[in-house]
């Protein structure tokens, strides 16, 4: 219980909820932009190859 004092009250345990807040958010970010990015992708990938069927056509 002293190290959930210490967390929320002293400067050291608030850097440190700082840090692992920041820390969350930022997987959270490169998370999102990893699937974006991979939907993108994919959709890029599908519209080249009904292109290429259509030229074949």
């Amino acid at each position: 219980m002293d190290a959930m004092i210490d967390l929320f009250t002293s400067f050291s345990g608030l850097l440190s909820l700082g840090i692992i807040a920041f820390v969350c958010l930022m997987g959270g970010y490169f998370t999102r932009m990893a699937l974006r990015k991979m939907n993108e992708e994919q959709s890029r990938i599908e519209q080249s190859e009904v292109h290429q069927h259509l030229k074949a056509a």
